[in-house]
């Protein structure tokens, strides 16, 4: 009989958890990071995104702006980063480029697939949306490479006649014709030959006077 009311004792003190302290274990499994999901798997889900986010932090070198942009093009690319702990941290990374210098044109935009909000007949589905959005992306990052493509090749002219017109001042400053550049100095030194020459016929004529005299 004591046996009976010790074991009742100690079940007393130490009751089975009840529904409320379920509620609140499971209720802490769903946050992540500051963010509470709908479901255990999106939590576990969020937590391998976030293990991403700390290598890739690791492995970044924000000295170097252009390896920024580079690290956030291929993670955009990839899909590997779609809760919103993803979401937050390249939205970070976009400000840390714009600091670093990166012109804002250069950054692609954070694509958000989920309606927020409510549905109606007829209303697309996530699907064709994704579908938009990306066409959309793809076309502004093709319009924005022709734009880098033609900016190059104009700045290839603009240096390719910078050569022409050095090398055409380099031939006429070095031409014997006269011409609008060399024409005073090429004028100066003509009259210089004539007058040497001209010291030289009266050296000779004089020359011959004195042999004359003689």
């Amino acid at each position: 009989m004591e046996e009976n009311v010790g074991a009742k004792t100690k079940e007393q003190e130490s009751p089975a958890a009840g529904p409320e302290q379920e509620a609140a274990f499971d209720k802490n499994q769903l946050i992540v990071g500051g963010f509470i999901f709908a479901s255990i798997e999106d939590a576990d889900f969020a937590r391998a995104e976030l293990k991403k986010i700390e290598y890739l932090e690791k492995k970044m070198n924000y000295h170097l702006p252009e390896n920024i942009l580079s690290t956030y093009n291929k993670v955009m690319e990839s899909k590997m980063l779609k809760t919103p702990l993803g979401f937050n941290y390249l939205s970070r990374m976009q400000s840390k480029m714009q600091r670093a210098g990166i012109e804002k044109e250069r950054i692609n935009p954070i694509p958000i697939y989920t309606n927020f909000t409510p549905r109606v007949s007829g209303e697309v589905t996530e699907g064709i949306a994704r579908q938009r959005i990306e066409r959309r992306l793809k076309k502004e990052k093709s319009e924005s490479d022709k734009l880098r493509s033609r900016y190059k090749h104009a700045i290839s002219l603009c240096l390719l006649l910078c050569v022409l017109i050095l090398a055409m001042f380099y031939i006429t400053l070095n031409s014997d014709n006269p011409n609008i550049i060399n024409y005073e100095q090429n004028l100066i030194d003509k009259y210089a030959n004539w007058e040497q020459d001209l010291k030289e016929r009266e050296s000779i004529i004089r020359e011959k006077e004195r042999e004359l005299e003689r």
